[in-house]
Order: structure tokens, then C-alpha cells, then sequence
């Protein structure tokens, strides 16, 4: 067995076999958003990357290794980034540009991101290009759709006929609606179930589906809250709610970072 002599008697690993075990891990590149930073000292305001821990804590749990990706500018360095991690993770954050699925801004449209969607879908067509996994979360999932040729929904209030409340005023570890999942979708497998309850963040969502995506959850009034590529070579899976908030309290979430972990430790073994 590999790295079996480095094995000391009370069979915990030493330093070297600990360290193969981490390059064994896979590199979950994961998206944030941008933030001026106050430094309250003489000076401008600093540009800022900023993710809220969760979601590198979920990979973490789920074993892999979490890389919190910087604004960059130029699309050879995304690409060069893409080339050296193994997986994807597309956070929440902003609404997305209508721009990018040829509609025009709407009223209920809020803060846009340029610069965030660019470097999203960069990140998209180099992962895609190798066919490495992605796991869409929230504002990933509408991205994601939308670089894929699909169109949203810019607000639900105004364009959506549902009354669910997609934007919960309850602490954010609270699940708080209903989401049926298809039977037998990847979805299903990686939360071992059909129904759950989760979270909800959003006033923007899935209306056309983009091409090579299927829809395998939705609400009781058939929003859709989740998507997924068809086939077992294939991880990409996105879903509407948060799981990286319900993740400790509700374990069933914890199956999506672990798809994405697993799937991704595929590529380094390979």
C-alpha cells in the first residue's frame, strides 16, 4: 500500500504520508463577491474579494481543499487557474447582468456585477471546456444558467404568478418552504431524498432552462429550484436555496459538497 513504511505503529499517519493524503484532496476553486473594505485610516477604501465562510467550510467537511478566487482581469490567468484546480463551486451574491441572456434591465432588477459575471464566465467555459465539475449555489445557479443560454427571471414579485416567499425574513439556517426533487436524479442521490425543505435568498430565478441542463427540483408552485447535466461523466448541479447555511443542522445538504468533492477527487486520481 502506498506510503504504508511511513505508517508508525499507533497507525496515525506522519508528516510526509499526512502530506500525500492532502495533495490527494482536491482544489475547490469557489467564486465571492467584491466589497469596498474601510480600513478607517488615512487613504481610499481597498477593493476587496469577500465570501462568507460557510461555503469553504462545507467543502472543507466534505474533504476537499477550498480556493477563494480573486478578481483577476486577465482571462489567460482565469483560464491558467482553471487548468490547476479541480472543481467549482459558483457562490450567491449579485443579480446577474441581463445583458449576458440578451434581455433588457427590468424593474425589481438589483445590483449588478460586470465585473463578477465575467470572470464567472470565464471560469464556466474553462471547466467546461475540460469537463470538470461545478456545483452552482444560489446566484451560481442563475449564472450558471445563463452561461449556458438560459434566461431568468429579474424579479420574482413582479414577473413570477408564485406567492412563496423567496426572500425569508428568518434567520438563515431556517428552512423555511417545501422543494420536491426528481426520483432518480443526482439531486436525489446526493441528498438522499425526494422532498426537502431548505432556505431561501433570492428574487431572481431560472425561467428558460438552458439547453444540457435538465430541471430536477422545483417549489409546490413549480418554480425551479434546481438543475443538473444528465449523465454519470457529467457533474454539473446547481440549486436555488443555500446549502452552505443548513448544511450543520439539516446533514442532507452536506451531500451536495460532497458530490462536488468526490466527483472532483475523480479528476485527481485520473
Amino acid at each position: 500500500m502506498r506510503g504504508q513504511r511511513d505508517r508508525p505503529n499507533n497507525g496515525r499517519p506522519t508528516f510526509a504520508l499526512a502530506k500525500e493524503m492532502d495533495t490527494l484532496k482536491p482544489l475547490i476553486a469557489i467564486t465571492g463577491t467584491r466589497r469596498l473594505l474601510d480600513m478607517k485610516l488615512p487613504g481610499p477604501q481597498l477593493l476587496t474579494v469577500s465570501l462568507t465562510d460557510d461555503y469553504a467550510h462545507g467543502v472543507e467537511h466534505a474533504g476537499g481543499l477550498p480556493l477563494v478566487i480573486p478578481f483577476l482581469e486577465d482571462a489567460a490567468t482565469v483560464h491558467a487557474i482553471a487548468e490547476r484546480v479541480d472543481g467549482l463551486l459558483l457562490s450567491g451574491g449579485e443579480d446577474v447582468d441581463p445583458a449576458l441572456y440578451n434581455d433588457q434591465p427590468r424593474l425589481g432588477l438589483g445590483n449588478v456585477m460586470p465585473h463578477r459575471d465575467w470572470l464567472e464566465l470565464e471560469l464556466i467555459r474553462a471547466m467546461r471546456a475540460q469537463n470538470k465539475p461545478i456545483l452552482g449555489i444560489c446566484r451560481g445557479m442563475q449564472v450558471l444558467n445563463a452561461a449556458l443560454g438560459g434566461t431568468l427571471y429579474q424579479d420574482l414579485p413582479r414577473e413570477w404568478r408564485g406567492k412563496i416567499q423567496h426572500s425569508q425574513q428568518a434567520p438563515r439556517a431556517h428552512a423555511s418552504h417545501s422543494v420536491r426533487v426528481e426520483p432518480g436524479s443526482r439531486m436525489a442521490s446526493l441528498l438522499g431524498a425526494t422532498e426537502v425543505r431548505t432556505n431561501s435568498f433570492h428574487h431572481q430565478a431560472v425561467k428558460v432552462l438552458a439547453d444540457g441542463l435538465v430541471p430536477v427540483a422545483w417549489d409546490e408552485e413549480g418554480l425551479i429550484e434546481g438543475a443538473e447535466m444528465p449523465g454519470d461523466d457529467e457533474f454539473v448541479v446547481a440549486i436555488q436555496c443555500h446549502p452552505e447555511n443548513l448544511w450543520r443542522t439539516q446533514p442532507e445538504f452536506v451531500g451536495l459538497f460532497r458530490g462536488l468533492v468526490e466527483a472532483s477527487t475523480k479528476r485527481v486520481l485520473a
